[in-house]
């Protein structure tokens, strides 16, 4: 319907669908975001007309395409009166924010990682985590989130705000994180499995018990390489829980 707030969903559903066979759900982390929208009064606008925001066919080259989605999906947004569209996936955020108006220009409204409307409310005071999480948690800094739009504070001041939560850092972070191993779903080969693994261990050797991930495909890649088998000098890889920054904020909250 209509609403001044707009979540754009991206493809969560299709990956629910798609990557079940290795025990991700990712639509829940949509319903757990909209739920903490919820809990800060924001009942969102959605509409049935969106569609998958066009990132990969963009960094495929399926320029025609792209520009198809791109105006399907800012269209539906604008029917919604929207002034403001936030989203938990950092490719959806890059794509919009940046991408779009390079297509229709001037959008109309602005675009928002979920982690920064977050923290805004918790900086005004309308945020607070009341349930404590006795746990020690890493942060991976996925690419898109990251070094392309700069959000690096953020999600870091959110987990550091939930009680009992240990934020280690590890020694790639920020402007220096890691990457996932792929983007785009190009192409998950021997090289972007060593970068998964390597990562992986990464974080296990902070001590961490929970890596937690800004990017639903970050989530999807290094869960998949854990469910794999994988060499013997990293079978220690698979120790460590990978969840999404929704999840764990959700948890904090009770939701």
């Amino acid at each position: 319907g209509k609403g001044d707030i707009y979540f754009f969903l991206g493809c969560l559903p299709l990956f629910e669908v798609e990557f079940a066979d290795i025990g991700l759900q990712p639509a829940q982390e949509a319903v757990k975001a909209v739920r903490m929208l919820n809990l800060l009064g924001i009942k969102p606008a959605i509409s049935p007309e969106e569609r998958c925001c066009g990132h990969d066919l963009l960094w495929t080259g399926d320029f025609e395409n792209f520009e198809k989605l791109a105006k399907m999906n800012v269209e539906a947004i604008r029917s919604t009166g929207a002034k403001t569209v936030v989203t938990a996936c950092p490719e959806c955020y890059r794509t919009l924010k940046l991408d779009y108006p390079d297509v229709v220009g001037d959008l109309g409204f602005d675009v928002l990682h979920i982690s920064e409307l977050l923290a805004q409310a918790l900086e005004e005071g309308k945020l607070k985590f009341e349930k404590r999480l006795e746990r020690k948690v890493t942060y991976h800094d996925s690419c898109r989130l990251g070094r392309h739009m700069g959000i690096y504070e953020q999600p870091r001041e959110l987990l550091k705000a939930i009680p009992g939560l240990e934020l280690v850092e590890m020694p790639r972070n920020r402007q220096e994180a890691a990457c996932c191993g792929m983007s785009a779903w190009l192409l998950c080969g021997e090289v972007s499995k060593r970068l998964q693994l390597e990562r992986l261990s990464e974080a296990v050797e902070t001590g961490a018990q929970q890596l937690v991930v800004g990017c639903h495909k970050c989530k999807v890649h290094f869960t998949c390489v854990q469910n794999e088998k994988v060499p013997a000098d990293f079978e220690h890889v698979k120790n460590i829980q990978v969840v999404d920054l929704v999840e764990i904020l959700a948890e904090a909250l009770g939701l």
